[in-house]
């Protein structure tokens, strides 16, 4: 019995937990709490990690890699979009900034 499942399992927790944080940010166009620079940060070590991975040619670390750059990719792109931008839940008005 193989291993990798314990890794693939990994993977589907990395996924869940992101999409919270993605889901928020896109349906309420809210950036609060969540730090630009510390993303960009997390791209660019899942970029370089995601190489490392195929060189390697780890099946569970490149399926982990490749969501990893997808959803900090988007958590990047979504919050510079809305970077002023917060939901009633975390104080902003009723009416959101959407002229982003």
């Amino acid at each position: 019995m193989s291993m990798h499942w314990f890794g693939y399992v990994g993977t589907a927790l990395v996924i869940a937990a992101y999409l919270p944080q993605i889901t928020h940010l896109i349906r309420e166009k809210c950036s609060a709490g969540i730090s630009f620079g510390a993303y960009v940060i997390w791209v660019v070590a899942a970029v370089l990690l995601l190489a490392y991975a195929v060189l390697t040619r780890d099946p569970v670390f490149m399926a982990l890699q490749s969501y990893q750059v997808f959803a900090t990719g988007v958590i990047c792109f979504y919050s510079k979009r809305f970077e002023y931008n917060l939901c009633q839940m975390h104080g902003g008005s009723a009416q959101l900034d959407v002229s982003a």
